[in-house]
Order: C-alpha cells, then sequence, then structure tokens
C-alpha cells in the first residue's frame, strides 16, 4: 500500500484496520511512496528482512502452508533507480521458500499492458524487468477483472491506461498453490485498482514430486526450458547442484506444461463431453447417421 506519509503510529493503524493488524511502514520521500505492509497478527506472523524506498521483503509464517517469501513492491518510475530494486530482490531469493511478489512496479512489459499515450517500446525499463523474472523463475499468473490497473484521470485523446500493479509466483509457488488467482477491483479514491490475491488452498498437489511427463519430449519448446533452467549457475556440493537443477528444471516444466498445453487440456476435455453425448444417444437407442459413427470413431482415437 502507498502512503504518501513520512511517518504511521499504533493508533492511526487502530483506528484505520482495527487492533488484530500489526504494520511495517517505510516513510515517503517527499510526497511520493511510502510503502505500508499489515497483516493480521492472530493469523500469520511476517517477520521484515529487508526494506528500502521500493521494497518491503519478509518471511510470512502460516498454519498449514508453512513459512513463504512476500514481497511488497513500489517501484520507482526512473528506470535506473528500478535497476537496484531488481539488484536487491535477488539478494533475498537465495533461500528455498515460495515466493510472491506484488505491489505497483511502475513498469509494463509489452503493448498490450497499455492504451492510450506514446507508443510502447520494450526499452531498457521492460528488458530489465523480463530479465529478472526469467533469471529468478518467476511468472505472472494473469489476472481477473479489468486488464489495466492505473489510469490518469484524463479525458478523451490524453486518458492513458496502463497495468502497473501484478503479482509474480514463483515456480515453486505455482506448485503450491495452482489455483491462486489475482482479481482487480474498481477504482474508487485512486488512481490504481487494488489487486486482491487469493490464494485457493482447497486443491493441493497429493505429491511434492513433480514426475517428467514423456510427452514433454514431442515438443520442441520444451527442450528450451530445459535448456534455460539447467544452465542457470550453481555453486555448493556437487549433488546439492544436481538436486537444484533437477527440482528446478521440472517446475520449470509443470509451469510450462499449466500454460501452454491448456488448451490442449480444454479440447480434450471437449471432445470428451461430445464423445459421452453421443454415446448416450446411441445407449437411448437413437439412430446416428454415418456421418455421426465416423465422427465419433474419429474422436474416440
Amino acid at each position: 500500500m502507498e502512503t504518501k506519509l513520512s511517518s504511521i503510529d499504533r493508533r492511526e493503524i487502530d483506528f484505520l484496520i482495527g487492533k488484530d493488524r500489526d504494520y511495517w511502514h517505510y516513510p515517503a520521500v517527499g510526497i511520493s511512496g511510502g510503502i505500508l505492509v499489515l497483516w493480521n497478527k492472530k493469523l500469520v506472523s511476517f517477520d521484515v528482512k529487508e526494506n528500502s524506498s521500493q521494497v518491503i521483503v519478509g518471511n510470512l509464517s502460516v498454519p498449514n502452508l508453512g513459512i513463504w517469501k512476500v514481497v511488497t513492491v513500489y517501484g520507482s518510475r526512473c528506470c535506473r533507480e528500478r535497476g537496484s530494486l531488481w539488484n536487491q530482490l535477488e539478494k533475498c531469493m537465495e533461500d528455498s521458500f515460495p515466493a510472491i511478489i506484488g505491489g505497483d512496479f511502475n513498469c509494463i512489459l509489452n503493448k498490450e499492458e497499455k492504451r492510450g499515450g506514446k507508443r510502447f517500446f520494450f526499452s531498457k525499463g521492460p528488458k530489465d524487468m523480463k530479465c529478472f523474472m526469467m533469471n529468478l523463475d518467476f511468472h505472472d499468473i494473469g489476472c481477473i477483472g479489468p486488464r489495466f490497473t492505473w489510469c490518469n484521470n484524463k479525458e478523451g485523446a490524453s486518458q492513458i491506461w496502463e497495468r502497473l500493479d501484478r503479482c509474480l509466483f514463483d515456480s515453486f509457488a505455482i506448485q503450491k498453490l495452482p489455483l491462486a488467482a489475482i482479481r482487480h477491483l474498481a477504482r474508487v479514491a485512486s488512481d490504481h485498482s487494488p489487486i486482491v490475491l487469493k490464494l485457493d488452498v482447497s486443491v493441493r498437489f497429493k505429491s511434492k514430486f513433480i514426475k517428467f511427463e514423456d510427452t514433454w519430449r514431442s515438443y520442441l519448446a520444451a527442450k528450451s526450458v530445459i535448456y534455460h533452467s539447467w544452465k542457470k549457475k550453481d555453486y555448493g556440493d556437487e549433488n546439492m547442484i544436481l538436486q537444484r537443477k533437477t527440482s528446478r528444471t521440472l517446475r520449470a516444466l509443470f509451469f510450462w506444461n499449466k500454460n501452454k498445453c491448456k488448451d490442449l487440456n480444454i479440447l480434450k476435455e471437449k471432445l470428451k463431453e461430445e464423445i459421452l453425448e453421443f454415446q448416450n444417444k446411441e445407449a437411448l437407442g437413437e439412430n446416428l447417421s454415418a456421418d455421426d459413427l465416423l465422427l465419433l470413431r474419429t474422436k474416440s482415437t
């Protein structure tokens, strides 16, 4: 949460949101910025590890879910200053906790994330952010609701919309919470839309292990995923290096499969429904045409 305040005390927190919330505040620089993180101390604990004008990094301990690395970002509008943000985050991601990064990055990654204003260019700012995401294995899990999260609140040709706010998961977090969803809420008293992350913990993987699927070998893209995951540098004992490389590569393949092959899964389910429909007609004694029978055999194979 961006406060634009140089200080916040306990009484203000109690008045705004109640006594059940604990908080950490990094003061604003001038009249912009300032990051406020709040958590319900009766449900979770949050241990702040790093903080600066652009980020608050902490370990969130959640009952039944363990420890999570949670990062709240307020990225600088200056591309050069955002470079220090990526460097700071890289140093914070050395442990093995699942990690989530969310907030206002003040950066868009492609032309679909902007409407109005100057034409989008894939310049140093977006390149640096993409490079950070690729090197540290972070992924944008998409959103529900309006496409853009910020508007300059002008009218006509001067109006600009952008998706400046987002939530990033590493592959470990995605594996833990495959049904997590981001929702963009309505803008009310701000030029930004609030974003809500729902961690749906009702569906979890029964196994902690990801198995290599033989079908992945039939896709050329899978070779690229393996190559880029495996070539990342690791240090330490050879056995630990091999374990980390294998684990990282399998997580990358899992996430790639989840996103790139989802259309195939949708098609498979659709074909199952059509086959079931034909089979129900057949079971009820309805006459199927020759074309229907041919189509049923084709779909079944």
